[in-house]
């Protein structure tokens, strides 16, 4: 019975050191978990922000590259066929007789007159009067046509004959349309030639109807 009872002593002591012994490896582990625990959060939260601040300099960046790029295409867009540097001439009527030169603002009602000087003035475009002759012309697209170029049918010829002369200059294109001794007619059988010839005719009845133009005197020779 008494060695029982030693016995059954031993082996709770065993179990009491044990439990004590782990008591004391949980103690340990927490003590240093909790200051690991503590520096992983503290390092988190510091370069968080600094993490994030990165992504949105970095997406700022980016976005401002992105609109520098579309800035500057747009701007070499526009350089392109930019109005400020657009200019035009244009020589019209039976023989070519009237002109205009917008980069001089010479307008010229005939030159088949006794004294063709009295029908020469100077006219400087609205800037309404600019945009709109600069929208007919670059939708034009006048480098599509030939130097030389005869907007009707072959065949198709009028007495008195008319003469266009269309000139254009730009930052980048500088092209002159010459329609020498074609019919006396504003209408074509043709899309491309008819496009021309309005173009054509616009301009000249928005120089026409200026005061500049109505301010010279009459025809000194007619035409029929």
């Amino acid at each position: 019975m008494r060695e029982l009872n030693a016995c059954t002593a031993e082996v709770f002591r065993r179990s009491e050191k044990r439990i004590k012994e782990r008591r004391r490896m949980r103690r340990r582990v927490l003590a240093l978990c909790i200051p690991l625990c503590l520096i992983v959060t503290i390092w988190s939260v510091s370069i968080l922000p600094v993490t994030k601040s990165a992504e949105v300099d970095k997406a700022s960046n980016d976005a401002e590259s992105l609109s520098d790029i579309a800035y500057n295409s747009q701007s070499d867009s526009e350089g392109i066929d930019s109005i400020d540097s657009f200019s035009f001439s244009l020589t019209w009527d039976c023989y070519g007789v009237s002109s205009y030169d917008s980069k001089t603002g010479k307008l010229v009602k005939t030159t088949d007159a006794t004294k063709p000087e009295d029908y020469v003035t100077t006219y400087q475009l609205t800037a309404e009067q600019k945009q709109k002759i600069y929208d007919l012309i670059m939708n034009l697209n006048v480098t599509d046509y030939p130097d030389t170029y005869n907007p009707h049918a072959d065949g198709v010829m009028s007495n008195p004959s008319m003469t266009l002369i269309l000139s254009v200059n730009t930052d980048t294109v500088q092209k002159t349309i010459t329609a020498k001794d074609i019919a006396y007619s504003y209408v074509s059988d043709n899309s491309e030639g008819q496009a021309f010839l309005s173009v054509c005719k616009e301009i000249r009845d928005i120089l026409i109807s200026t005061d500049a133009w109505k301010s010279l005197p009459e025809y000194e020779f007619t035409y029929s």
